[in-house]
């Protein structure tokens, strides 16, 4: 059956970005539906087929498969440093000289730094020093052997394309068990009613003592009597005046009358 435009372009898209959400936009599908349209092309027989055709021919372009980076390892694994140097002199060799594999990317850059004896216009040179700069082959390998058309360091299968669906499949897987166990489990019985927690006793109030009895000379007090005066204030039997006058010699004389 032949593809259709968008589906010859998701081909495409997955060829490049090996994702089928993101080449499944790419190929013009709405981002709402892009993810469920992805899953749906992954698993249509005839998409796949395009699929792998063009991984296929991808391999025929570049011949790059996992004998080939497995011989590449092997041969930079073996490169002798020494190689780069002349046995007598010590000297760095000129690169046309270098082993192959030493060409092919092993070496990032060299760096000269020369070596001088004195100091201003009157310092002379009397050697320089090379510093090979050597680059992360293995990096680089592990990435083109990471890719889907190479597996070579692939432990195991994973399919592409599928976003987020082994995720979806392990949770209905669980959620399922869970339902099942607690449908087979029997009823659980209510926990017992917790004991009530005993009172402390509340010793008796001791009895009160007797009031003690009333002594006998003991009376209440009586009413006291009226105030009378011991002696008796005198009559007064009427008033008395008394005069005073001067005599002539100075003396002064007085006349009570009563």
């Amino acid at each position: 059956m032949a593809l259709t435009h968008k589906q010859r372009r998701f081909v495409q898209e997955y060829l490049r970005s090996e994702t089928a959400t993101e080449a499944a936009l790419r190929a013009g599908y709405a981002s709402s539906s892009a993810a469920v349209m992805a899953s749906r092309m992954m698993d249509d027989p005839d998409i796949l087929a395009a699929i792998e055709d063009g991984q296929k021919k991808r391999l025929d372009r570049v011949d790059v498969d996992a004998d080939y980076l497995l011989n590449r390892l092997h041969e930079e694994a073996e490169a002798d440093l020494l190689d780069l140097y002349d046995e007598e002199t010590g000297d760095l060799l000129p690169v046309e000289e270098w082993p192959l594999i030493w060409r092919k990317g092993l070496v990032a850059g060299v760096e000269i730094e020369a070596l001088f004896d004195g100091r201003g216009e009157d310092r002379k040179q009397i050697g320089s020093v090379k510093k090979i700069k050597l680059s992360d082959r293995v990096r680089r390998l592990e990435a083109i052997g990471r890719h889907v058309s190479v597996n070579a360091f692939r432990d195991t299968l994973e399919f592409k394309g599928l976003d987020g669906l082994a995720d979806r499949l392990a949770r209905l897987s669980r959620a399922q068990s869970a339902g099942e166990a607690a449908k087979a489990a029997p009823p659980a019985e209510p926990p017992p009613a917790p004991e009530p927690t005993p009172r402390p006793k509340i010793a008796p109030k001791p009895e009160q003592a007797p009031a003690p009895p009333v002594a006998a000379d003991w009376e209440a007090p009586k009413t006291p009597a009226p105030y009378e005066p011991i002696l008796q204030y005198p009559e007064r039997q009427g008033f008395a005046d008394t005069d005073y006058e001067n005599d002539e010699d100075g003396f002064l004389s007085a006349r009570r009358n009563t």
